[in-house]
């Protein structure tokens, strides 16, 4: 059985004004960036990303991000109901 794995990546894009890309790759795990310099690239690029993670050894996995709680609104709850 193979084993699959799940990446994320943030694409940062700037368009010239003669309709030219280019930008910044971003791996959210690792927070690695690589630059492209046009959209034809952007596949090979992230092809690349991975594959250089593959190369690596894993020891130990990132963290994962928790996202904080908001507290309750006390004020929401409140509403519609009438002082006694």
């Amino acid at each position: 059985m193979s084993e699959e794995r799940h990446a994320s990546f943030v694409i940062r894009v700037v368009q010239d004004r003669q309709g030219q890309i280019s930008g910044v790759i971003e791996r959210v795990a690792t927070g690695a960036k690589e630059a492209f310099t046009s959209k034809e690239v952007i596949g090979g690029v992230i092809a690349r990303m991975l594959q250089r993670e593959r190369a690596l050894p894993r020891t130990n996995p990132a963290p994962r991000r928790m996202m904080a709680r908001r507290p309750p609104n006390h004020r929401s709850s409140q509403f519609g109901r009438r002082a006694a």
